[in-house]
């Protein structure tokens, strides 16, 4: 017999073997929830990483946007820039590349390949076509911030028949028209503030063609939120017959411009608009129109302008009015005729969906003509339409239609066909 002592030994025997299998799968779980905590903790702080990495993409992303909108609104005065170059400059920009100096710089530009038709009916005589394809538009754009108050743009353009080569078209340095220093210098080769020039069509207003400025210039100005002033000053080709050689600056201009910040006026809701004057209205493309030697006239002819532009949602608007200020002599513009040009235009634009555009612009002018003598051969009224369709990213495809009439003595029908990219 078993006696009650070794009965309960053996009973805390086996209650001892019983236990320990259970305390080992015990360790084994706390091990293995010790573990699956460790990489809990590995994982949070590789996610804390990613999140401090894309903080930083999307500030530096933020400071990219920041910077074209800053040198779009330099543009708004000084910049000669395509929309798809805008476009490309707003949306791929944001890295940028690193120059052996350690310099940011930005570039960007725009492909614009070109298919027109024209039909001119004269008042008397057979009407006459002419077809073409052009590259009407190679450009790039170099953009260097060189430090914080401090950027340099260079701008290459080649247009089909109007530059051969490809040429410098714009360079200059921008200091200051920073958040802390308003005050900014503008200097070099610009097209000073003499007109808007803004437009949702294929072809340049006629504001433009006739009035568009481009000099070696230095302005100074102000810039901040809802309004900007400059002023400046350059040597231009055309001068008065009693200063001699054209060696000396002899053209000054200024400019007054309201632009409200993007949501200020609600939402979807953008205005904008201004003043400038200038001393010598001939210093820019009207220079063409001029008859005499020598880009030379007995008076300089002051001109102003003033331009709007408004947009609500889907529909923009655009005005824009520059004319001389007083006649130019018979014989300058008109060979036996005083003459006062001036032109004005307007423009509809209706933008019902993201990729699509439609736009409709009414124009007129007084100036030189063919049949004066002159090599610009301005029409009386100019209107037309033009539908374009982003059908690719950055890649539009554009179809317009234009109206010319020459004083009632001839028209022209123009259908012109654009594919453009932006890069």
């Amino acid at each position: 017999m078993i006696s009650k002592r070794v009965l309960a030994v053996m009973a805390a025997l086996a209650l001892c073997l019983t236990a320990l299998p259970a305390a080992a799968a015990e360790d084994r779980q706390d091990e293995l929830v010790r573990q699956l905590l460790e990489e809990v903790k590995a994982l949070k702080a590789r996610v804390g990483e990613l999140e401090s990495k894309l903080a930083q993409t999307s500030q530096a992303a933020e400071q990219a946007g920041q910077q074209a909108q800053e040198a779009q609104a330099t543009s708004a005065h000084s910049l000669k820039m395509s929309e798809q170059a805008q476009k490309a400059k707003g949306e791929q920009v944001a890295g940028g590349l690193l120059s052996d100096a350690g310099k940011r710089l930005k570039i960007y530009g725009a492909i614009e390949v070109e298919g027109q038709y024209a039909n001119l009916k004269p008042k008397n005589g057979p009407s006459s076509s002419v077809s073409d394809f052009t590259l009407a538009t190679a450009e790039v754009f170099i953009e260097a911030d060189i430090n914080k108050y401090v950027k340099g743009l260079v701008h290459m353009l080649y247009e089909e028949g109007d530059t051969d080569p490809m040429n410098i078209d714009e360079a200059y340095i921008l200091l200051g028209q920073t958040d802390d220093v308003p005050a900014y210098f503008l200097g070099g080769r610009m097209y000073p503030a003499i007109g808007l020039f803004e437009t949702s069509m294929v072809s340049d207003p006629i504001t433009q063609d006739m009035f568009e400025t481009q000099a070696t210039a230095a302005e100074v100005g102000w810039a901040q939120d809802w309004f900007n002033v400059g002023v400046g000053a350059f040597n231009a080709d055309v001068h008065q017959y009693d200063d001699g050689a054209d060696n000396t600056i002899n053209t000054f201009y200024a400019r007054a411009q309201f632009d409200a910040p993007e949501g200020a006026l609600g939402k979807d809701v953008d205005l904008n608009f201004g003043l400038a004057y200038i001393n010598n209205i001939a210093a820019g493309n009207l220079r063409e129109g001029l008859l005499t030697e020598y880009d030379q006239v007995q008076d300089l002819v002051a001109g102003w302008s003033a331009m709007i532009s408004a947009q609500y949602e889907m529909v923009a608007f655009t005005a824009e009015y520059i004319s001389a200020l007083d006649d130019f002599k018979a014989g300058e513009l008109y060979p036996d005729d005083k003459l006062k040009p001036y032109a004005y235009s307007l423009e509809l634009a209706f933008m019902p969906f993201e990729e699509w555009t439609f736009a409709a612009r009414f124009e007129g002018a007084e100036g030189p003509t063919a049949d004066k003598g002159s090599d610009m051969d301005t029409p009386d009224h100019r209107w037309g339409l033009t539908a374009s369709w982003e059908f690719l990213e950055d890649t539009v495809l554009s179809v317009e239609y234009m109206r010319f009439e020459f004083d009632d003595e001839s028209e022209e029908d123009c259908v012109t066909t654009q594919l453009a990219v932006g890069f």
